[in-house]
């Protein structure tokens, strides 16, 4: 989704640059501080200003200027719409749509203000008048991509499916290197069963993002990185060039990347920071990028296990309150050995988590025919599990194995629910690699997220005491499935999960690695 649009109108002052905070968490402290700005600066200054430490993301001085300003009785209205942005970002949506409202009345004709009025509204829920907010500003900008794309989103989520589609090919047909509007329609496409299409689609998205022809190297995404990063990074090229996968520059490439690696005085192993210019330059070529792409196509045979028991997986799964049970040897040999080929040789680890986790999606290459195969296959094995629930979302995460030290930082996934149905996350790592087979998997909480909670609040909450509070209700009957080569656990979405604490050997190869599948809607379970 295009979450945002900041006002671009004002010429550009000449100031100097400011570090980039990479966590808004960071800065929600800092939005009562006022600026001392000088008396002779021009309000068109501090407005450029502010914009300008918007675009680059730092937040808490951009506050203070829009403040500032707001304080001062100026009635700008990229102002307004801009500081709705930031408020926004910083999940006060209420506080952000009076913002966005007040620029709307400065300037009804204001576009992208519409536009980024649509977006707050589909983040408290008003999924109405969220349409209605697109719909005025392509009323008044009829050739406005991001919001033909987003009112595609919103019609989705309306259930209007075809006419959600047809809002994604507009956007597309306005702007052929709309990377987002091709990623949603091929989750569009994916949901419809369109498998095939869909895959083309993801296709096009990832390479829009992630090759270096098609995106600028100063975006955040490819000057971003952290310790457990550039070291995931680093092993992967040694991994490829150890496999005959252009030996020469993977290998130099894992030079390049440990020279850069030990000049860069890092703070932790999991904190981000911004590469300096010189290492940007040296990286930008790579660092992100989909430069090497291992094929994982359909297989003939059937990739789900023919010797699954499915009446007992099925009396299990539904044995338990909400919904939960998990199953060995999920994969034939040969899909397991496929998909483990390409989640270890394919460069699409870019999500950088805040436990070092590496995380790699449907939009930025992990679509393949093989994974797709494995979630249709697994809803015609086990139909009266999945129902006519359609595939809605895949992804993969992968950990470092020094989170066993007792003093690393690095961890998996925390307490949280997913917006789905149901979920399988299986795992495919090689059980050698696993040093504690009691555990390493996954806790699986017999607390199901309240139903009024929607998937922002209860998954990007920094504040994680509410659900605390939710884990209360425990009847104790909280499973924990130790980990296992092959094994799926197939449970609840709404259900509370996390990752459980794991030890695995060190070595790129015995790296733990899960995958997701989410079948549904959270609300027609």
């Amino acid at each position: 989704m295009t979450e945002r649009e900041i006002d671009p109108k004002q010429t550009k002052a000449e100031i100097n640059t400011f570090p980039v905070p990479f966590a808004l968490r960071e800065n929600q402290g800092n939005l009562t501080i006022k600026t001392n700005t000088a008396k002779q600066t021009s309000k068109e200054q501090i407005i450029n200003q502010a914009f300008k430490f918007h675009s680059q993301g730092n937040i808490s001085e951009a506050a203070k200027l829009y403040q500032y300003l707001i304080n001062q009785g100026f009635k700008d209205q990229g102002v307004f719409s801009n500081y709705g942005v930031l408020l926004k970002d910083l999940g006060k949506s209420q506080e952000a749509e009076l913002s966005t409202r007040k620029a709307i009345e400065l300037n009804p004709n204001f576009a992208q203000a519409h536009y980024n009025l649509g977006n707050i509204l589909r983040d408290l829920g008003k999924s109405q008048e969220a349409e209605l907010s697109y719909r005025k500003a392509i009323e008044i900008k009829p050739d406005y991509a991001n919001a033909h794309s987003n009112l595609g989103l919103i019609l989705k989520d309306l259930g209007r499916l075809e006419k959600a589609e047809a809002s994604q090919r507009k956007a597309i047909e306005l702007n052929p290197d709309f990377a987002e509007a091709h990623g949603n329609l091929g989750i569009m496409l994916l949901e419809k069963g369109e498998y095939d299409l869909s895959l083309k689609y993801f296709s096009e998205c990832a390479q829009l993002l992630r090759l270096q022809k098609n995106q600028e190297s100063n975006l955040a995404k490819f000057k971003t990185i952290s310790k457990a990063k550039i070291d995931h990074d680093i092993e992967q090229f040694e991994y490829l060039a150890s496999k005959g996968y252009e030996t020469k520059k993977f290998f130099d490439l894992a030079t390049l990347y440990k020279k850069v690696a030990a000049e860069i005085n890092w703070p932790s192993e999991t904190q981000l920071i911004t590469l300096k210019n010189k290492h940007q330059r040296l990286l930008k070529d790579s660092y992100n990028r989909l430069i090497h792409r291992i094929k994982a196509p359909r297989l003939e045979k059937e990739v789900i296990n023919n010797s699954l028991n499915i009446e007992e997986i099925t009396n299990n799964y539904f044995d338990h309150e909400f919904g939960l049970t998990y199953i060995d040897n999920l994969l034939s040999t040969t899909a397991l050995e496929s998909l483990r080929k390409f989640l270890l040789g394919t460069t699409i680890w870019f999500d950088i988590k805040s436990g070092g986790y590496l995380g790699a999606y449907l939009k930025e290459g992990l679509a393949n025919p093989l994974i797709i195969q494995i979630g249709e296959e697994l809803r015609k094995k086990l139909p009266k599990i999945f129902k006519n629930h359609p595939i809605k979302q895949i992804w993969a995460y992968k950990y470092d194995s020094r989170t066993k030290n007792e003093n690393s930082l690095l961890r998996g996934i925390k307490v949280h629910a997913d917006q789905a149905a149901i979920n399988v996350n299986f795992w495919i790592t090689p059980k050698e690699a696993n040093l504690n087979s009691d555990s390493g998997g996954l806790i699986v909480y017999d607390v199901e997220a309240p139903h009024d909670w929607d998937f922002k609040f209860y998954n990007t909450s920094y504040d994680k005491t509410k659900i605390r509070e939710e884990l209360k209700k425990s009847k104790g009957n909280t499973q924990v499935i130790p980990y296992n080569e092959n094994r799926a656990v197939i449970f609840n979405s709404n259900l509370f999960h996390e990752t459980d604490n794991y030890e695995f050997k060190e070595g790129y190869e015995n790296r733990r690695i899960n995958v997701t599948i989410l079948f549904g809607d959270r609300r027609n379970k």
